[in-house]
């Protein structure tokens, strides 16, 4: 009798481990590898400078990103991956828990913000959109800091949306004028 409830016992034990293997993984303790910019935005008039005189314009600059979303089985596992394969972050739905769980992430995400954007989102459920447009924006600041400039003005940031096969596809331009202060030492 102390041998079957030994083998039952071992049985069980092995069951519950091989399930536990193979549910979701859940890894919503584990951080996002990222690296964040932020620079000040600020719109011509609020600047309160003249041109030439405090400032220069010293270029106008473009950076583009892309990203591609998908749903695999059936909706309940979401990938957001930049299309050079810079990272991609997948998702898991737990449909007893009706919850999201970040399972798995490859890469270093990029994320850009102007001074005034909420940069402290939760990156537990990171949406396309989001992750395009600041990873965008971190192109633009990596291009400022290339050219010394002291900040920007007039940002313009758009994000097209298009279906391409399975795959949705979110592309985000943004343009601005780089400026450089100028100094008061003579």
């Amino acid at each position: 009798m102390k041998q079957k409830i030994l083998v039952f016992a071992t049985m069980v034990a092995t069951a519950l481990t091989m399930v536990s293997c193979f549910g979701p993984k859940k890894m919503t303790q584990r951080i996002i590898p990222t690296a964040v910019n932020t620079i000040n935005s600020v719109s011509l008039h609020e600047l309160n400078l003249k041109h030439g005189t405090d400032y220069t314009i010293v270029n106008t600059v473009t950076a583009e990103a892309t990203v591609l979303y998908k749903e695999q089985k059936k909706g309940s596992v979401i990938t957001i991956k930049e299309e050079n394969n810079e990272f991609q972050i997948t998702y898991e739905y737990d449909s007893e828990q009706e919850k999201w769980y970040r399972t798995d992430f490859e890469g270093i995400a990029r994320f850009g913000f102007f001074s005034n954007d909420d940069y402290r989102q939760n990156y537990s459920m990171l949406s396309p959109e989001y992750v395009v447009r600041n990873l965008a924006i971190y192109r633009i600041i990596n291009q400022a800091k290339v050219r010394g400039a002291d900040g920007i003005i007039e940002p313009v940031i758009s994000t097209n949306v298009e279906q391409q096969g399975k795959d949705i596809v979110f592309k985000t331009t943004a343009t601005a004028k780089l400026i450089k202060l100028k100094s008061d030492a003579k």
